[in-house]
């Protein structure tokens, strides 16, 4: 079987290491999903072993059997068109269509969108589809990704999966949805603190070895701080004897280096659990039990002829959740803009209620802000908080005093998600919309917005494709199609089991 190797690997930015002597192989027909916390290194790695960026040190070996490489965002020009992108990135134009069409990719009446559009005019989805297609259709053994479900709704996430699943080269990829990562994983590659250490084995078991691990930190801290008590009284006793016996004092002072070198090593007590950002939305949301936060009714909406609402009705009242679900394209994005008032529809109204602090996330974390600024600076200057208040805050998240000054643009997609989390709820809203919240979140990030969301008391009104995080925090769906809004109570199974 053929390899990618990487040997060795070093790599810094700004005087910071990000990969500390990495090394690991990728193996034809092996699938192993890439993780670890945000600002770890992962889009840095996959990189590298692509040829995409050079490593400060170290090698890589097989790249001659070809690895294509799937980003973040989008790679190609803008003002090209699909198919000008796919003849750049595919050896198979034939094979690349063939898997655009199986994606639900709109490709027009005989394929003339393919060559009328540009890129520009393509939906995050669709760019995202048309990534993929050409890196499967590349002739590539080998194939890294980087969060490649991004963007996709439900029914592309499956077709994704599947597609992958008959892929016979190579795959590393870097995902934080839980179910992506549970059908296709067989290996995990876990990269902390620049290092590789790799688990062969399904990403649930990963999860269950990781807990049993820092549980054992945990209690091997406490059995060493027993051992340094243990030293220290015998220390004591050992002074007293050596200033009555000179003869003593070598062995003392032995004693003494060993307990100066354990206390040196031994460090803070480590957390029973994994590091997780405190990611908290106020407990002090008015309580307006009933009250209307968001009224659709009966809403027209086209694009010129495209319709996407008619005669649409829903409503939202104070404390509930709510997920928008519907293929790409069926018009979630268009909602929330009609319902924050970015847009206006032909017929009927929707809009938000009276006197309402609602807060929006939007997918492009910063969005409305100087990316040139560091956090610390966008955060006094919208807050008004003193520093150290801001200070504070934004450590809760993990935007700590190495980031904090740092230009919000040069962190990673999950600093950059946690620094807009950390900004949406430390404004207290009572309403919050959220568009694909759990886009380049680490699974400790993930967790903790979990928690926060089922403990929040306010109304929660979110665009996401991610169905873990459906599952765990919405009971009721609107679902687009037809046009329409479709209330469906139960949980996000419940419903794709009715739908089979």
């Amino acid at each position: 079987m053929r390899n990618i190797t990487a040997k060795a690997i070093q790599k810094s930015f700004a005087g910071k290491v990000v990969l500390a002597g990495v090394s690991f192989s990728l193996t034809e027909g092996k699938r192993s999903a890439l993780v670890g916390e945000n600002g770890s290194g992962k889009s840095t790695l996959l990189k590298i072993i692509t040829g995409k960026l050079e490593a400060d040190e170290g090698e890589v070996f097989g790249l001659e059997n070809g690895c294509a490489y799937i980003a973040q965002d989008f790679s190609g020009d803008e003002e090209e068109t699909p198919h000008d992108f796919l003849c750049r990135h595919s050896t198979s134009v034939h094979e690349a269509v063939k898997l655009l069409r199986q994606s639900g990719f709109d490709l027009g009446e005989h394929g003339e969108r393919l060559k009328q559009v540009k890129c520009s005019g393509l939906s995050g989805g669709e760019k995202k589809k048309l990534e993929i297609a050409a890196g499967l259709a590349s002739g590539s053994l080998f194939i890294a990704m980087d969060e490649p479900e991004n963007h996709l709704d439900y029914k592309a996430i499956e077709w994704l999966i599947g597609a992958l699943s008959k892929f016979r080269g190579g795959l590393i990829f870097v995902s934080h949805n839980q179910y992506f990562i549970d059908q296709l994983s067989d290996a995990v590659i876990e990269l902390e603190n620049g290092s590789i250490t790799v688990y062969s084995m399904k990403y649930n078991e990963y999860l269950t070895e990781r807990e049993r691990q820092i549980s054992g930190r945990a209690r091997d801290w406490v059995s060493e701080e027993k051992t340094i008590k243990r030293i220290r009284k015998s220390l004591e006793m050992m002074k007293m004897r050596a200033k009555r016996n000179s003869g003593t004092s070598a062995t003392y002072q032995q004693a003494k280096r060993r307990l100066g070198d354990m206390e040196e090593s031994h460090g803070q007590r480590p957390s029973a659990e994994a590091n997780k950002p405190k990611v908290r939305l106020s407990p002090d949301v008015d309580q307006k039990k009933g009250k209307l936060i968001v009224s659709v009714d009966h809403v027209d909406f086209a694009y010129g002829t495209k319709q996407v609402f008619a005669s649409a009705i829903a409503d939202l009242r104070f404390g509930e959740k709510v997920v928008l679900f519907g293929q790409n394209g069926s018009g979630k994005s268009t909602l929330i803009r009609l319902i924050t008032g970015e847009l206006t529809p032909q017929n009927g109204f929707a809009k938000i209620g009276v006197n309402v602090r609602w807060q929006f996330m939007t997918q492009d974390h910063l969005l409305g802000v100087d990316s040139s600024k560091s956090a610390l600076e966008v955060f006094g200057g919208i807050l008004k908080w003193p520093e150290g208040k801001c200070r504070a805050y934004l450590a809760r998240y993990g935007i700590d005093a190495g980031l904090i000054t740092r230009p919000l643009k040069v962190l990673s997609g999950g600093q950059q998600a946690r620094f807009k989390l950390a900004l949406t709820f430390a404004q207290e809203p009572e309403f919050l919309i959220l568009d694909e919240p759990t886009n380049h979140v680490d699974n400790p990030t993930w967790e903790a917005i979990v928690e926060s969301i089922q403990g929040y008391s306010g109304t929660v009104l979110a665009v996401t494709h991610d169905r873990e995080f459906i599952e765990a925090i919405a009971k009721k769906l609107w679902v687009l199609e037809d046009h329409k809004i479709r209330i469906e109570l139960g949980s996000i199974s419940d419903y794709l089991d009715r739908k089979v």
